[in-house]
């Protein structure tokens, strides 16, 4: 009995998974001009290697309540 009811949840999900599937973003989501690059490009990973390595050495001091006023 079990078997048959899981069965039957597990054809019912793939059905509304693959007719999901098919839903694309409008043309107005796709071509904005701030979207999120989740998956970067290879110029903005080399620049920020290179940006990390200009370290520059020197001495730092902490700043207290009383010297900022």
């Amino acid at each position: 009995m079990n078997s048959i009811f899981l069965s039957i949840i597990a054809i019912i999900s793939l059905f509304a998974f693959f007719k999901l599937a098919k839903l694309k973003a409008s043309g107005k989501q796709l071509n904005r001009s701030n979207r999120i690059n989740r998956f970067g490009n290879r110029e903005s990973r080399i620049r920020n290697i290179r940006e990390s390595r200009n370290i520059i050495e020197g001495e730092s001091k902490d700043i207290t309540k009383d010297e900022e006023k």
